[in-house]
């Protein structure tokens, strides 16, 4: 089954999943630099003791949330989103949060149910739709998956469609359909003949397959896109360096495993 994470590697919109990003966003950089779990635990006893004096105002609730998601407390951590829920009812992040770890929980039912709320509320939020489209991953409705992305797909237009696009072709990738998903990530990148996005999907695809020389040109492709002549690019820098090492290192394992095998013997010749 694929993962979300990888799902959504590609779309440039989330690295992991919704609640990992929507995470990253809330989470104070001196939280984020603590990395204590004692000190996380002890501020977390602290705010619990004023929610539970009713001392806790919003900015002080997501201090909370954002300290046990870090904790990974993630059944306490929904209860923090189900009152912030109640105090910004039209706050839709909140509700594909509790969508997500509810997911994460094992409530894909709970979950399902919540995405198909938001959708009737976001129906051309992509955030929203790669939940589903997870949900549907899941479920094992791949079929159905792709033909609702491909209908939306269809429906944008030309040149403006890259997010939903790099979506769909990574979908058809993880579901089997390489060829299909190639060819999309074409079609994107001669719409968006500016954007590096498709060339380095493609790239990713074809070093998965072992086209390391193919992966390598497509990268060189996306670069041009993405920087002036001459500039570094980390991403497609760091992606080449590594893909360079991984293809000397197999070439070294296959060298040795060549060297090792034993040599076969000449059979003696029968005399008169």
């Amino acid at each position: 089954m694929p993962s979300r994470g990888m799902i959504l590697l590609i779309t440039g919109l989330i690295t992991a999943s919704a609640l990992a990003w929507f995470g990253a966003q809330l989470i104070a950089p001196e939280s984020r630099a603590l990395g204590n779990r004692e000190i996380l635990n002890r501020q977390v006893k602290d705010l619990l003791d004023q929610q539970n004096n009713g001392d806790l105002n919003t900015e002080e609730q997501q201090k909370l949330l954002e300290r046990l998601l870090v904790l990974a407390r993630n059944e306490e951590a929904m209860t923090q989103i189900e009152l912030l829920m109640a105090r910004q009812p039209k706050t839709w992040l909140w509700k594909l949060m509790l969508a997500e770890l509810k997911r994460e929980q094992g409530d894909r039912d709970g979950a399902r149910k919540d995405i198909n709320q938001l959708m009737t509320i976001q129906p051309h939020n992509l955030e929203v739709l790669q939940l589903k489209i997870l949900l549907d991953l899941e479920a094992g409705r791949e079929k159905a998956a792709v033909a609702e992305l491909k209908k939306r797909f269809e429906s944008k237009t030309k040149g403006k469609r890259i997010p939903i696009g790099l979506l769909l072709a990574d979908l058809q990738r993880q579901t089997g359909q390489t060829k299909a998903a190639a060819a999309l990530y074409r079609v994107l990148s001669n719409e968006s003949p500016t954007d590096a996005r498709p060339l380095l999907a493609l790239a990713l695809m074809r070093q998965e397959q072992g086209q390391d020389q193919q992966a390598q040109t497509l990268l060189q492709e996306a670069r041009e896109r993405r920087k002036k002549p001459g500039e570094a690019d980390p991403l497609i820098d760091g992606l080449a360096s590594q893909w360079r090492l991984n293809s000397i290192r197999t070439k070294g394992s296959n060298s040795v495993l060549r060297a090792d095998s034993p040599k076969p013997q000449n059979s003696p010749i029968p005399g008169p």
